[in-house]
């Protein structure tokens, strides 16, 4: 008689495979939505670090111009990229680049700068 109280009580209630099925669901789901956040926010990052890469090389080449450059404006691929130059003095060139992109649907805009010496 033992024996048979022993095998009738072996296994999982009903109510305990409910509670884990909710609990592995509840884990998925939380998993599913940390994975958009992550990849949001990788996405953004990257068109963040090709904006400061557009905005590196456009202020190299202007510098290296010296004289010669002028300010303008281009888009390239969904980065609105806007620089002004100026000359402070005979010696040096003044060169400020705003750059605007879009990250998470909002538009954001990075400003890059700085004076360098004509040679």
């Amino acid at each position: 008689m033992h024996r048979d109280a022993v095998s009738a009580r072996a296994g999982y209630t009903l109510v305990e495979i409910i509670v884990a099925i909710l609990l592995f669901m509840i884990g998925g789901l939380a998993l599913a939505s940390t994975s958009a956040v992550v990849g949001r926010a990788m996405s953004a990052s990257s068109m963040r670090e090709h904006a400061a890469r557009t905005a590196a090389s456009r202020i190299e080449v202007l510098a290296a111009k010296c004289r010669r450059a002028e300010s303008g404006s281009e888009t390239i691929r969904g980065i609105d990229s806007r620089w002004t130059v100026s000359f402070p003095d005979s010696t040096r060139i003044g060169v400020v680049e705003s750059v605007s992109y879009l990250a998470w649907g909002i538009r954001r805009t990075d400003l890059y700068g700085g004076l360098f010496p004509c040679a």
